[in-house]
């Protein structure tokens, strides 16, 4: 299992620069807990003398203006167990980076809209950029057209639909000076297209014989009082091609940020650890390593760290380190922040992911930092 995420890591880390997209996951790592944890009717496990052991993200990184951080990460090799121990309170996170259902007291609520402060520096010779983003999903009508093969316009009417909305105000930008909005329509409820700042697979979706999923209604970027709207009709009707409609040259102006608004974002979400804490008491400080022997290593940390508010409601908080590196591929990664069992977005997450090519043998150094600064909570999904 192991094996095969190091390998998916690997690979798509390698292609995010011409792709600017990737994958990950977790996997299995042997664990230790610096607290004692037990449930009723189990045994709990306390640690004895540690190891230590720290690593760093690699020397290209020093002309970055960014502080890079050290990870320190424990493990633990004997154990002793108890019957007598007192039942520790529980929490996984279960959900991270899904759009997934919140559970506050017996009753479910939905995040609809939410604001990062986002940070990302694509090398280490670049400067940070920074946005504020914010994204919010409801129900909404939209106007729905189509060309024939003559080039003729085809009205199909107003149609339901999914608005996802994402509101980029830059704070450092590489060419955006004013808030750049960029609006997606879905025919059904598309909880990946919550989760991140834009589509980049829009186009791939249209097909005028109405092959694929056909979900995918339309998208429009409004900047600087100019807008361009390209609508799908093949939802509603095969055979048509898709409409275009306004500025065709906004996409190009808006572009290079559309890519780093992408690149660290992706880069932060699938490239951490997020789902080894699943099946993790996370509100006991906790620890793990696992190395395969073959120059592929993971280490992590969580510990509890008291509390926050997000729309009205409080959820735990936990601190997490944790770092890869893959030493045959010449693959490092590591990330530190805090995030909610309670929540699926992450409260905060800073972190580096380098890869060196293998043609020139260059190193790239990718830095992201998110910050959640507001969620809104519904107990119905629009």
């Amino acid at each position: 299992m192991k094996r095969a995420i190091t390998a998916v890591l690997v690979l798509l880390l390698l292609g995010m620069v011409v792709a600017s997209g990737c994958l990950g996951g977790g996997g299995e790592t042997s664990t230790t807990s610096a607290s004692p944890t037990t449930t009723p009717g189990t045994s709990a496990e306390v640690t004895s003398s540690p190891s230590t052991s720290t690593t760093s993200v690699p020397s290209e990184t020093t002309s970055s203006p960014v502080t890079e951080t050290q990870t320190t990460v424990t493990e633990t090799t004997s154990t002793t167990e108890t019957e007598t121990q007192t039942p520790t309170e529980e929490a996984y996170w279960e959900n991270p980076w899904e759009y997934a259902p919140i559970n506050i007291k017996g009753e479910t609520y939905w995040i609809t809209y939410y604001r990062y402060r986002y940070k990302v520096q694509p090398d280490q010779n670049s400067p940070v950029y920074e946005y504020i983003i914010e994204k919010s999903v409801d129900k909404a009508t939209v106007n729905v057209c189509g060309m024939d093969l003559m080039g003729n316009k085809k009205d199909l009417g107003e149609q339901q639909v999914y608005a996802y909305k994402t509101v980029v105000n830059p704070v450092k930008a590489a060419g955006l000076d004013d808030t750049l909005t960029i609006t997606v329509w879905y025919l059904s409820n598309m909880s990946d297209a919550f989760i991140y700042p834009w589509d980049v697979l829009w186009f791939s979706y249209i097909s005028p014989t109405g092959a694929g999923d056909n979900v995918f209604v339309g998208i429009q970027f409004d900047y600087k009082g100019q807008s361009f709207r390209v609508m799908n009709p093949a939802p509603f009707q095969s055979g048509l091609f898709p409409c275009f409609e306004g500025d065709m040259n906004l996409p190009d102006t808006v572009n290079e940020d559309l890519g780093y608004l992408y690149m660290g974002w992706v880069a932060l979400v699938h490239l951490g650890f997020w789902y080894e804490w699943s099946n993790v008491n996370v509100l006991v400080p906790q620890s793990g390593v696992w190395s395969d022997g073959m120059g592929h290593t993971w280490t992590w940390s969580t510990s509890p760290d008291g509390v926050t508010s997000y729309s009205g409601f409080t959820f735990k908080l936990v601190n997490y380190q944790w770092k890869y590196e893959g030493t045959v591929e010449g693959v490092k990664l590591q990330g530190e922040g805090k995030f909610s069992p309670d929540l699926p977005l992450v409260i905060e997450s800073e972190g580096y992911y380098s890869y060196k090519d293998t043609n020139t043998g260059q190193t790239t150094v990718i830095y992201g930092y998110l910050k959640l600064e507001d969620l809104k909570l519904e107990k119905n999904l629009p």
